[in-house]
């Protein structure tokens, strides 16, 4: 009878390769994995051919679907092959690590105080421990001083004098030629550093107890030849080290949970180091291409980079691609290496096809080396009620997750890209965003909707969080839409949640929605409240029956608060400080947006007169009037004499500087080109600059460079010289201009005009 241990660093394509000469060497009868024992209901579907990594196992909570436990596999993972080289001739095999019943119950639990039992630190990245849910282009904390419990492998190769610890494992492990006795150099290696490394205690010292008892377990079965995969860390302790009581005890009194587990697609992104994952590797593309093209490996790596060029309109001519491929072996020789590694390859390909310039690496980097791989599951595996539907509808719709960042335009007078759309705001209601809806850059249109989808494996935890709302994904949304309903008198909140309803195309949480939304609106009395609310109601008034909803009965809700609104505004306005007067002016915005979107008369006269109440009080905030005012001239209100009769009283001597920056601040809000033709305005500011006494002066000039801060930089020039104009006389130019204009045809004029004013955006005066 024997226990032979294999020591494993995860995703390693030589170290897989290695992996399998030596299981078929031995002929094991029974194969133990460092793995999840929760997982072995699953554990067989790692032969069926639609089960295509990279995949996850997933071990989760089903009453808390957040305790869950990520076991990523890629093609090339040692485990992956080992594994698969097992099931497929019918050998035994099973997952030993502690279950994730036992370590997600101990969540909560208080630490016990341990013997200590052998050096247990693992080795990062050996280990199959889950990595933390983070968002993408995240990356993993990273410490300048490397110690052995921290990072054996970085120990090793700091050793052998390699800054770049990644490098060193390649060199001696993934690109050895001669595998004889690689296992047992390992564990002679992790073996020496353990010797001098801290006692294990807590959860890691579990571990080990755990995969001991199991491998005791398989030999008082009966079988011969034990074969063991494990991180390297672990594989010097796990035969003839402790005793069966003492491990025995280490387990005893843990508390257990129930879970359930399945497989989940994963992603290249997710195994890289980028991701945050810290058992992953720096450049799973290449990995997978030295496990797919095990020889000559340099030649097809190039020849894909000129490929990735090429796609994107770059030269790479063949010529370059065989000048590459002679770099790169030349450097191997070089570097005494027997075959070019990844750092070979990218200096040969940044020399010679991207002719130096390091910009068109990141290509490379994102598209080749981390590749955008998303993996496949098998119908039969097990999931939830939820993702099921999920899945039918996906294939329905003809929408394919993919961890590739694509754009989605869907125009919603089509039933397919309707049903599309309205399956994307569902997902993003129940906390599932596939998908992002992009800003177009102005009012929503009618018929067109643009996203951006990207899958994401963490997603499935949201799947299985979002079924406690139904078994199908229009049920379950409709169900969490009327719950927060509600749970909140939010009037805004209602609002949103009744514009995500129609969206969402959930017609029974709709009528419920409207009752409520009417009876917050009769009770509602904050004025910024009530046009925060606004903007959802607009929406969808305007743009519901595009979407196949009922929106009539919204606009008597619309005219109630609007009628509220203008009754209230200007006391409200009134005693605000800074930070108050910012929000009101955005909340005006919110309102004046939603009163243009609807293009009604109902309300419209009322809310410029309000509008007009405002920016001719005294007592309001500068910052206020001023965006009042500003938009009465948008909205042809204030002609350009008005306008300056403002100006001129915000302006005054009497006015402190601040209030009157603050009015400048308001009013410069918006569209500069408007700006620019009122020369009142500018003939009032430039009297206001020129009488302000030196320390004033410096006390209001950063107000006033925030003030036109948000402009372009044409904008702020065109600025610049209509304030150059101001002080060369441009009354005097004006005159001139005027008597040069003496023998104009007016008649023709007349007809340009009307275009000239259409390509500036504005309205001609009425005659």
């Amino acid at each position: 009878m024997s226990v032979n241990v294999f020591g494993i660093r995860r995703h390693g394509p030589g170290c897989a390769r290695s992996l399998l000469a030596a299981l078929a060497a031995l002929e094991p009868d029974i194969l133990l994995v460092e793995g999840p024992p929760d997982a072995a209901e699953v554990l067989s579907l790692i032969v069926h051919e639609e089960l295509r990594p990279p995949v996850a196992l997933l071990v989760y909570a089903p009453d808390a679907p957040r305790r869950a436990a990520f076991y990523p596999f890629a093609t090339f993972s040692p485990e992956w092959q080992a594994l698969r080289f097992a099931l497929g001739r019918g050998i035994p095999a099973r997952f030993i690590d502690l279950p994730q019943a036992l370590r997600l119950g101990a969540e909560d639990a208080e630490d016990e105080e341990l013997p200590p039992v052998a050096p247990i630190e693992e080795l990062p990245g050996a280990d199959n421990a889950a990595p933390p849910m983070v968002e993408e282009g995240a990356t993993p904390e990273t410490t300048t001083t490397v110690r052995i419990e921290d990072d054996p492998i970085g120990a090793l190769a700091e050793a052998a004098g390699y800054a770049d610890h990644e490098l060193w494992w390649e060199y001696q492990i993934e690109r050895r030629l001669d595998a004889t006795d690689l296992f047992a150099g390992i564990a002679e290696a992790m073996a020496a550093l353990r010797a001098d490394s801290p006692p294990p205690t807590g959860e890691e010292a579990r571990r080990e107890a755990h995969m001991r008892l199991a491998i005791r377990a398989a030999q008082r079965e009966g079988f011969a030849r034990i074969a063991v995969v494990c991180g390297a860390w672990h594989a010097p302790v796990l035969v003839g080290h402790s005793t069966a009581k003492a491990d025995a005890a280490l387990l005893a009194g843990q508390k257990k949970i129930k879970v359930a587990a399945t497989w989940v697609p994963w992603t290249n992104s997710r195994l890289a180091y980028r991701s945050g994952y810290g058992a992953g590797v720096s450049s799973p593309g290449w990995y997978a291409h030295l496990w797919d093209v095990p020889e000559r490996h340099a030649v097809g790596w190039i020849a894909r980079a000129a490929m990735a060029l090429r796609a994107e309109d770059l030269d790479a001519p063949s010529s370059n691609v065989i000048e590459a491929v002679r770099l790169a072996e030349t450097l191997a020789s070089l570097r005494d290496l027997p075959l070019p590694g990844l750092g070979e390859l990218r200096e040969a390909i940044q020399t010679t096809l991207c002719g130096g310039d390091p910009a068109p690496m990141a290509l490379i980097r994102d598209r080749l080396e981390i590749g955008e791989a998303l993996g496949a599951v098998p119908a039969e595996t097990p999931a939830v009620p939820l993702q099921r539907d999920l899945d039918a509808t996906q294939r329905r719709l003809r929408l394919r997750p993919s961890a590739e960042i694509k754009p989605l335009a869907l125009d919603l007078r089509q039933e397919g890209d309707r049903a599309r759309s309205q399956l994307l705001h569902r997902l993003n209601i129940l906390g599932i965003p596939w998908g992002k809806l992009e800003s177009l850059g102005g009012a929503r249109s009618t018929f067109n909707e643009s996203w951006r989808l990207g899958w994401r494996p963490e997603l499935t935890i949201a799947i299985i969080e979002a079924s406690v709302w139904g078994t199908t994904i229009a049920v379950a949304t409709a169900a969490k839409v009327r719950h927060e309903g509600e749970a909140t008198n939010e009037l805004a909140r209602l609002t949103a949640l009744l514009d995500a309803a129609i969206l969402a195309a959930l017609p029974e949480a709709v009528e419920g929605l409207l009752a409520r939304v009417r009876s917050a609106a009769a009770l509602a009395a904050d004025v910024r409240g009530l046009m925060d609310a606004l903007p959802p109601l607009a929406r969808v008034a305007r743009y519901g029956d595009v979407r196949e909803t009922k929106a009539d009965e919204l606009l008597p809700i619309i005219d109630g608060l609007l009628a509220r609104i203008v009754i209230g505004l200007p006391g409200a306005c009134g005693s605000l400080d800074d930070a108050a007067a910012t929000r009101m002016i955005e909340s005006i915005d919110r309102a004046q947006e939603s009163i243009a979107l609807l293009d009604r008369d109902e309300g419209r006269a009322e809310w410029r007169g309000a509008l007009h109440t405002i920016a001719t009080r005294e007592a309001i905030h500068g910052l206020v009037r001023g965006r009042a005012a500003r938009i009465l001239l948008d909205e042809r209100i204030l002609d350009e004499a008005a306008l300056g009769n403002l100006a001129r009283l915000a302006l005054a001597a009497a006015i402190p500087p601040s209030d009157a920056a603050a009015w400048i601040a308001g009013v410069v809000r918006g569209n500069g080109l408007v700006l620019l033709q009122q020369g009142a305005l500018w003939l009032a500011l430039d009297g206001w600059l020129r009488d302000l006494d030196p320390d004033r002066f410096i006390a209001v000039l950063p107000l006033l460079r925030r003030a036109f801060a948000d402009f372009a930089a044409p904008e702020r020039r065109a600025m610049g010289d209509r304030v150059k104009r101001l002080a060369a006389g441009e009354r005097v130019a004006a005159a001139t201009l005027t008597d040069d204009l003496a023998g104009l045809d007016r008649s023709r004029a007349d007809r340009v005009l009307p275009i000239l004013a259409q390509l500036l955006g504005v309205e001609l005066p009425r005659a």
